[in-house]
């Protein structure tokens, strides 16, 4: 049943991937069902689960932080009112939005830390890992330029192979490509085997093959032209080679040395890389620096808004309706993420919910290099690679979305599992047994996280196929997406639905179909002041003495 199991998992990561990166709310709620339904069986088959100290760390992070979101979204507030002295969301919707996101990425991890307990499960995710970064890599080299999206829903994709963002496909491919060099680095070491099995052409068959998709990795992660795609590589293979040459050799002397190349390495190319920013922009086609400067504005907006709550903060996810105020000049498009999921995760959890989650994460990485001490040579070799990947992610979410997009996120948190597979430390892990009752909580729990996801692709759905309806029928379909996900841009398709219906109506039917539009920009105005686009349309539905 475990090998089913893994079959699935593995076939979820390629579905995430190729299904617009997950991005789209019916991806997601079919990957998450799927994910936690695995999740379900392998805690009712068990009975138990199988903990090693690294996956104590990471789910008590994740328990944590959900826990927190959970407090803050009890407790609703706006920006008009006072700052109160405990956790409070200005947007509840968002933060259960992003609570079960977390539970999905804890059930992820678990998953994956259970079903890769043996060396040679191991080899066979990451061997999926390579082969799901290099299909990307395939889709994007035959597609580059959306045409897989645009093939299968009619609208022009912006990204890169099935990827919506070229951000995001440049990240994914970097982490494929790392955790593949744990993979190649380590199948040297069946040298010696295969010439005492007399099969050494075959041996230099199948090194040649790891190389090429390792280079073909690399160089897909490059021509996504993301910057922070190749920063996040650079950040990976850097890391690798550092942890590589620390904890490899056996004596201080050539460890010491090894440490000096990789840091001399380390300095040029990055003496290189900053002399060269105007090329590398050139590269990319972001020549006219538009990108970096929306993105400083971005965090200088979120610093001061920071400022104002600098204990709780906002309320994860609640960014999007408290930003706008704070911003310098008007962005054309909605501002949906922060580009950096690190200062946004600090806005919505407060200096006093974000540091335990940092005391997390310096936690893991100090149980981490201990764990990684007392290992093998070939396990040192494939635990470097998870760690360096996971570096990958950590440097692209400082200047992008990363952990919010499923298959980014997703792809981290299984090789975070990974990673906390008792392979990697039998000595220190134990199972705990859960009683039924307990097992029964915890599946109640995870179908519990589906439900506010399957709203919003009900209102994804409806609000879709609701844009080429007549105006009578569309705002009675926006109204039923709205009553599904009550979110302020759902509203705002609602008001301007009656106000679109109203032009073609008689004198008062269209005072009728004005008034509901200004009474729905009223009611959600009350919720989320300050809201530009809702306080356009409320301006516009006043009505006229």
């Amino acid at each position: 049943m475990n090998r089913l199991l893994r079959i699935l998992a593995g076939g979820l990561l390629f579905f995430i991937v190729f299904a617009f990166a997950g991005a789209e709310p019916w991806a997601f709620s079919v990957w998450q069902v799927g994910i936690l339904g695995v999740a379900s069986f392998l805690v009712y088959h068990q009975r138990g689960v199988t903990v090693s100290v690294l996956l104590k760390t990471v789910l008590g992070t994740l328990a944590f932080l959900t826990g927190f979101c959970a407090l803050q979204a009890a407790f609703p507030s706006t920006l008009l009112s006072a700052v109160p002295w405990f956790p409070s969301s200005l947007m509840p919707l968002f933060t259960w939005e992003h609570i079960s996101l977390f539970i999905t990425y804890a059930a992820v991890a678990a998953a994956a830390s259970q079903l890769a307990g043996r060396s040679d499960t191991l080899k066979q995710f990451s061997l999926v890992i390579g082969l799901c970064g290099l299909a990307v890599v395939v889709c994007a080299v035959c597609l580059p330029d959306g045409e897989y999206i645009r093939l299968l829903t009619g609208t022009r994709g912006g990204g890169i192979g099935p990827f919506l963002n070229r951000n995001h496909a440049g990240v994914f491919i970097a982490m494929s490509a790392v955790v593949w060099l744990g993979y190649l680095s380590a199948s040297f070491l069946d040298y010696a085997r295969f010439v005492g099995e007399h099969r050494k052409n075959q041996f230099f068959l199948r090194q040649f093959f790891f190389i090429l998709v390792f280079i073909s990795l690399v160089v897909g992660a490059v021509f996504t032209r993301s910057r922070g795609g190749m920063l996040a590589l650079f950040t990976g293979v850097f890391s690798y080679a550092f942890l590589g040459t620390g904890f490899l050799p056996d004596g201080w002397k050539k460890r010491l040395k090894g440490l000096v190349i990789t840091l001399l390495a380390l300095v040029l190319c990055s003496g290189w890389i900053a002399t060269h920013t105007q090329e590398i922009n050139a590269f990319a086609r972001r020549q006219s620096g538009t990108s970096a400067e929306t993105r400083k504005m971005l965090y200088r907006a979120a610093w001061n808004l920071l400022e104002e709550r600098p204990l709780w903060g906002i309320g994860v996810g609640a960014m999007p309706v408290a930003i706008t105020p704070y911003l310098e000049r008007q962005i054309p498009s909605y501002v949906e993420r922060l580009h950096s999921d690190w200062l946004e995760l600090l806005l919505g959890l407060g200096f006093g919910g974000f540091l335990p989650v940092a005391a997390g994460i310096v936690c893991f990485i100090m149980l981490a290099l201990r764990r990684m001490a007392r290992l093998g040579r070939r396990k040192k070799l494939t635990f470097a690679a998870l760690l360096a990947s996971l570096s990958v992610m950590s440097a692209g979410s400082a200047v992008d979305f990363d952990l919010f997009i499923p298959a980014t996120g997703g792809l981290f948190f299984f090789v975070l599992g990974m990673a906390c597979s008792p392979s990697y430390d039998k000595e220190h892990t134990r199972f705990c047994a859960l009683p039924l009752p307990v097992v029964c909580c915890f599946v109640l729990l995870f179908a519990a996280s589906c439900y506010l996801p399957v709203q919003k692709t009900m209102a994804w759905r409806l609000h879709l196929f609701g844009k080429g309806l007549l105006p009578h029928r569309q705002t009675a379909v926006y109204a039923e997406a709205l009553a599904h996900y009550p979110a302020p841009r759902y509203a705002l398709y609602l008001g301007n639905a009656y106000l679109k219906q109203s032009r073609s109506a008689d004198p008062a039917q269209r005072a009728v179909l004005r008034a509901k539009a200004h009474q729905v920009a009223l009611t959600y105005l009350e919720k989320y002041p300050k809201e530009k686009e809702l306080s356009r349309l409320y301006m516009r539905t006043i009505p006229q003495d």
